[in-house]
């Protein structure tokens, strides 16, 4: 499946997620706003509560292709078998692993670099081969290698908290048991995202995995049953060079200017027998348009920005939508310890007011109905029940966006517990879908091309492209 269930929900990627669960930023000023979710812990409640996540795994026969690829590596077994660990586990049944044999022998002496370019079942399906086929040097090195990435991949289906489904409610993002030793992150564990739906009631995993059972407990923690393994995302530039349908002109853009190395991570292999090393981004948040959003401007602009003419304009345009050497989720925050000659621009927090005038959050909007002769107060969106901005330096220099996320609870319009949702705003312009992970940062998708004369509390007009050439072609020769 090389990845591609992970991106699949990039496809909407122009449809805002209003019901898309966030919580509050635990890692921002140590801000932490206790929630309640809309779940109820007792849902798929397992009565063995005496064994270990691996053993009532094992215990079952619908896993038993998962227990093989856990049984690969025995540091995953201690793991899951510890009964003074608090973990959440993401299982896949032997439904989610298809069991075909590859029709080319795959490759995996780089293992642990390429994460995103296997499949799990695949994975379990080789390892079986290698275990009937003879005894020799390279099957031990094939296994070693398999094992490894399999080890990488289950890491990720690890979360070292105990999160029941109403816990899992509460966050956008969780830091997982993988961390990657080529400094992806900043060394920091790789991340997944969280959403939770009302209508239905429902809980997926980096945008389209499925939690279809709940809370299976067990004595060092929980498992939730998923219709397809969990795997490490891509780079950001890889997660959306995949989906051409919704970031054909973006990608396309970041090559053409060169900015590809802000956005993604590779390895490259040295000459000779050398390990070789990885190159690009480590630790980035790009809030990357979609296609649409370079199509609503002016015919003459988008012939000018992808002509030899418009590249340094459609260059200094692409790095004012990329915060270097930071990861920035509506729900944590990472900066990356690096060396610069002079000291980098410094990012700002305001848990208090909100930035945005026309964004501040009344409880009700009065309508005059003549009609009825009197006002009727029509409700809108609650109070939050938090909200911060922040100030992020982008890679264009001596230029700042402005973040605003608000979190709200509310009541569904029909009978129904309550639920959570975030509204997470870039220069005053909604992020239709966020809190997208990656191997090396933060993917934000908008539907309009930020405006870099945009300031502070400024959010630029929906025509703010129209008078471009009174302006742009001079502003892109500027230092």
């Amino acid at each position: 499946m090389k990845l591609l269930h992970l991106l699949v929900p990039l496809v909407w990627a122009s449809a805002p997620l209003a019901t898309q669960a966030s919580a509050p930023p635990r890692d921002l000023h140590g801000l932490q706003v206790p929630l309640s979710g809309a779940f109820d812990n007792g849902i798929g409640a397992s009565a063995s509560q005496e064994r270990t996540i691996y053993q009532t795994l094992k215990s079952q026969k619908r896993f038993s292709r998962l227990v093989k690829a856990i049984e690969l590596n025995d540091d995953v077994v201690a793991r899951l078998d510890d009964h003074d660990a608090d973990i959440t586990f993401f299982a896949v049944p032997n439904s989610g692993l298809p069991s075909e044999r590859p029709d080319v022998d795959e490759d995996y002496a780089y293992g642990p670099t390429n994460l995103n370019g296997y499949d799990l079942g695949r994975l379990i399906v080789n390892a079986e081969d290698l275990n009937k086929a003879p005894c020799s040097f390279e099957n031990d090195k094939r296994k070693q290698s398999l094992a490894r990435i399999v080890r990488r991949i289950l890491e990720y289906n690890i979360i070292p908290e105990k999160l029941v489904a109403h816990d899992l409610t509460k966050n956008s993002t969780y830091a997982t048991n993988l961390t990657l030793s080529d400094g992806s992150l900043d060394y920091k564990p790789l991340r997944i995202s969280v959403q939770s739906d009302n209508i239905p009631p429902r809980l997926r995993l980096n945008k389209v995995v499925d939690i279809v059972r709940r809370d299976v407990m067990a004595t060092n923690g929980v498992i939730h049953f998923v219709n397809l393994p969990v795997l490490p995302p891509p780079s950001i530039f890889q997660e959306a060079f995949l989906v051409p349908l919704i970031f054909s002109y973006a990608t396309t853009a970041v090559q053409r200017v060169d900015l590809t190395g802000a956005l993604d991570r590779w390895y490259t292999k040295d000459a000779g027998e050398g390990k070789g090393n990885f190159m690009g981004a480590a630790a980035t948040t790009a809030f990357v348009p979609t296609s649409a959003a370079f199509q609503i401007l002016p015919k003459k602009l988008q012939l000018y920005l992808f002509s030899p003419f418009g590249e340094k304009a459609l260059k200094k345009i692409l790095q004012y939508h990329i915060v270097p050497n930071t990861v920035f989720h509506s729900d944590y925050f990472h900066e990356q310890n690096v060396k610069q000659k002079a000291a980098p621009p410094q990012m700002t927090f305001d848990f208090t007011e909100p930035m945005f005038e026309q964004l501040a959050m009344v409880p009700y909007d009065v309508v005059d109905d003549s009609d009825a002769g009197a006002e009727l107060f029509r409700p809108r969106l609650p109070r939050p029940v938090y909200s911060y901005n922040a100030t992020l330096p982008t890679l264009l220099k001596g230029k700042e966006i402005y973040v605003e996320v608000a979190r709200y609870k509310t009541k569904s319009s029909i009978p129904g517990p309550s639920y959570h949702f975030t509204k997470f705003y870039v220069n005053g312009k909604l992020v239709v879908t966020y809190d997208i992970p990656a191997r090396n940062g933060a993917l934000h998708v908008i539907d309009t091309l930020l405006d870099p004369r945009a300031g502070e509390g400024q959010a630029a007009s929906e025509n703010s492209w129209d008078d471009w050439e009174e302006w742009l072609p001079q502003w892109a020769l500027e230092a």
